[in-house]
């Protein structure tokens, strides 16, 4: 099949980018692929997309854009959801509900793209999300209820030994909803050094840096190698965002046989089971008590690191990429008919 994988800003280091690029490392060993963008800034997102057919187009032509050559699309985000107003049996992906124009305001610009969004959302041939969670505030949203089809993780973190070690880690963008600064307030008396591994804005980590304290240290965005080093040296993963849509840096980590502390909001519960792989918090005071556990106790952080590695197996990258090929085998027979 010719199967494009339509995303218009690869600029980042988030949910939507790393899907596009497992997905591309699947379906391109047994498809025709060609990546779709109109930004693409290799520095700051993954390099291994760099291995892929890109093709640039101009941030309008998504209303425009000819593909009389493709069998399949797979949207990734809004830009690219709007290819389903002019092509058939277009595949729509909702990573994130947390656009700036989902919330409403009168801009007219913010209103056309609301007008826009949810047209293509309900012309697409397949709508698809993360989590439950998301799929019901996509529901009141669109009022279309998508498959729930979850990211996957990291492969190579499976091999890490299971390791008991010396410091929390958060990984994730430094974005206010990704609660970095609660996070940091949170761990300011806690008797453990915390790793903050993200890329962020100027402004981000200025806003962040006087919270760090002596126990904090921000470093960029790592992947690879030098991140896999950080997981696997990591005592627990804290993950403190406001709504989460699925904690995709969470599951890594529980592949990694980390155990996780979470607030408990969004999906999260969805992924964390508390007590068990482990702790879902609500507060300051709670958070403290789960990584005081975890800190206290070498067995307990193996025993937990261990079940959120088991639980973790259930969410691969090979079966999304799986069902969405499937989809896609099902638009190009519709295409043909």
């Amino acid at each position: 099949m010719r199967i494009i994988i339509a995303h218009s800003r690869l600029d980042t280091f988030g949910g939507g980018e790393r899907a596009t690029l497992e997905l591309a490392r699947r379906l391109s060993a047994r498809h025709d692929l060609t990546i779709l963008t109109s930004m693409y800034a290799p520095e700051r997102t993954f390099a291994d997309l760099a291995r892929y057919p890109l093709r640039i187009v101009a941030p309008a032509a998504w209303l425009t854009q000819p593909l009389a050559a493709t069998d399949a699309l797979v949207a990734q985000n809004f830009g690219a959801r709007l290819l389903a107003l002019r092509h058939r049996g277009v595949i729509a992906y909702l990573h994130t509900m947390r656009s700036l124009y989902l919330r409403g305001g009168a801009r007219p610009d913010l209103a056309l793209r609301r007008a826009l969004d949810r047209r293509a959302v309900h012309r697409a041939a397949n709508l698809l999300t993360n989590s439950a969670f998301t799929a019901t505030r996509a529901e009141a949203c669109y009022g279309r209820t998508p498959e729930v089809l979850p990211l996957g993780a990291d492969d190579a973190l499976y091999t890490l030994p299971p390791h008991a070690g010396d410091y929390a880690l958060y990984v994730g963008r430094l974005a206010p909803e990704k609660g970095v600064a609660r996070l940091l307030e949170w761990s300011a008396t806690t008797p453990i050094a915390l790793e903050v591994v993200g890329a962020g804005s100027a402004a981000d980590r200025a806003r962040l840096a006087p919270l760090a304290g002596a126990q904090a240290r921000l470093r960029g965005p790592l992947t690879g190698a030098p991140l896999a080093a950080l997981y696997a040296g990591a005592r627990f993963f804290a993950f403190t965002p406001y709504a989460e849509e699925f904690g995709l840096a969470a599951l890594d980590a529980m592949a990694a046989a980390k155990p996780v502390i979470a607030v408990r909001e969004g999906a999260l519960p969805e992924l964390v089971e508390d007590g068990v792989t482990g702790f879902l918090v609500r507060d300051a005071a709670e958070y403290q008590r789960a990584a005081q556990r975890l800190i206290a106790d070498d067995a307990l952080c193996l025993r937990m690191g261990l079940a959120a590695r088991a639980r973790a197996r259930a969410y691969t990258w090979e079966r999304y990429a799986r069902r969405i090929e499937a989809l896609c085998e099902q638009a190009s027979a519709q295409r043909q008919a």
